[in-house]
């Protein structure tokens, strides 16, 4: 396969070794195996029984979440990175910070917090693309991860726009991310709102 240009924000992939499906040639070929995957991946985690994230949201199946989202295309599917990407803290924190974010999720699940679910479900998500715990595909994993909890409290998850090729939203979407770095979520949510969120 020769070296795939990737959008702005996206975490490029420079080796392809561990790539499944050996028909892939291009962006396009992967952007669609990998789509396929997920996809089978949304029927198993979103349309299930809405189970309390106290019982699910941990290190063991989060890395679970993402192994079924890119099994079919990626040996590391699952597997947390252990090379520095162009985003993302360094390797040897993920698993600490990951259960810090674990830990917060867990007291959100059991104490009265004034956070709403849906900035529960932003926080998450950010979160965890910041940590960015596997090679690729963060993204989408975090956003499959912050649509679940949502559904666990039966609220309207967003319907979120393929940001693959679409600059504008994409661009629009990174800043979002980037104002949450800054401690303002606000952006986030009104994103996730614009795509069908909504609290209870």
């Amino acid at each position: 396969m020769t070296k795939i240009k990737y959008p702005d924000g996206a975490t490029p992939l420079n080796d392809y070794s561990e790539l499944i499906p050996r028909w892939v040639k291009n962006l396009s070929d992967l952007n669609r195996v990998e789509a396929e995957n997920i996809s089978v991946a949304q029927k198993k985690y979103l349309k299930r029984s809405r189970n309390n994230p106290s019982t699910w949201f941990n290190a063991s199946e989060l890395k679970s979440i993402h192994f079924a989202m890119f099994c079919d295309v990626w040996k590391w599917a699952g597997k947390f990175r252990k090379s520095n990407t162009s985003i993302g803290i360094k390797p040897h924190l993920i698993s600490n910070q990951l259960a810090e974010l674990c830990a917060d999720v867990k007291a959100w699940t059991s104490e009265s917090f004034d956070l709403t679910f849906l900035e529960q479900a932003a926080r998450i998500h950010h979160r965890l693309v910041f940590i960015h715990p596997f090679e690729n595909g963060n993204g989408r994993f975090s956003r499959l991860v912050a649509d679940r909890y949502l559904i666990a409290y039966e609220c309207a998850h967003p319907n979120w726009p393929y940001l693959q090729n679409n600059d504008k939203l994409r661009n629009i979407y990174i800043k979002s991310l980037q104002e949450a770095d800054k401690g303002d979520y606000d952006p986030l949510i009104e994103f996730m709102r614009t795509y069908g969120a909504r609290n209870l």
